[in-house]
């Protein structure tokens, strides 16, 4: 089974336990309120950029981001308490990327590692710390105003009420008003600590320096890192309440 986040539905159900007796008052109860369905769902892409020793693009490869298993179970250990899986028993957030140089291989939910660390063959070529930076616009209470709003409203709605989530000036439950928070992360990988005969065509995201749990893994087509060339790899997420 594929992960992909541009198809990632995190659904949350909680199951009520309810004698026979207090059905009937329940079911009459939700007549007349229809159940709405929600989802949060987080997207991005990988864009790989190698540049020459002036600056100049050489070539640009780009692919849907694509999160593994034990990321997942990542983001749920982030989110909720003591939920942590035997992935990795410390909870940490993702900081530092990778590159590889075995081919193409098919993206696959448990994937654990790179297939080919470009570090087992060139010993410098390691893990470079990302860079990590919110953008999603201007900053209110922690996410960007107008990236909430944009594409939310429609007819003869009024724009959310930024401080009421969830409702807009029109009065409470007027219209939906979905959260978004956007963020990227980059690393360079300098054709000095990797220079070599390799083509590099994958890459990962990790929670660690040298260790720890993967949280992502891409593969594109493939570079090779010239000396005085540099290997730039930007991820992007969108968390979206849709």
């Amino acid at each position: 089974m594929k992960l992909t986040t541009a198809n990632i539905v995190v659904i949350m159900v909680a199951v009520v336990g309810i004698s026979a007796a207090s059905t009937y008052a329940l079911t009459t109860e939700l007549v007349g309120k229809p159940i709405g369905n929600g989802a949060m769902m987080l997207t991005g892409n990988v864009k790989v950029t190698q540049l020459d020793e002036f600056g100049n693009v050489k070539a640009i490869r780009q692919s849907d981001n694509h999160i593994v298993g034990q990321g997942m179970e990542m983001i749920i250990s982030q989110v909720f308490n003591q939920m942590n899986g035997t992935a990795d028993a410390t909870t940490r957030p993702v900081s530092h990327m990778e590159i590889g140089h075995a081919g193409e291989w098919e993206l696959l939910m448990n994937d654990t590692d790179l297939r080919e660390p470009a570090d087992d063959t060139i010993g410098t070529c390691g893990r470079v710390a990302a860079t990590f930076a919110n953008v999603t616009g201007p900053a209110t209470n922690g996410f960007g105003a107008a990236s909430i709003v944009q594409g939310i409203k429609a007819g003869s709605h009024t724009q959310c009420q930024v401080a009421n989530w969830g409702t807009e000036s029109g009065g409470p439950n007027s219209a939906d008003c979905a959260a978004q928070a956007n963020v990227t992360a980059q690393a360079q990988f300098t054709g000095t600590n990797c220079a070599g005969a390799l083509t590099i065509d994958e890459a990962g995201m990790f929670n660690d320096a040298a260790a720890g749990t993967m949280f992502a893994r891409n593969n594109f087509g493939g570079v090779v890192l010239n000396a005085p060339d540099t290997l730039q790899l930007d991820w992007e997420f969108t968390f979206t309440d849709s």
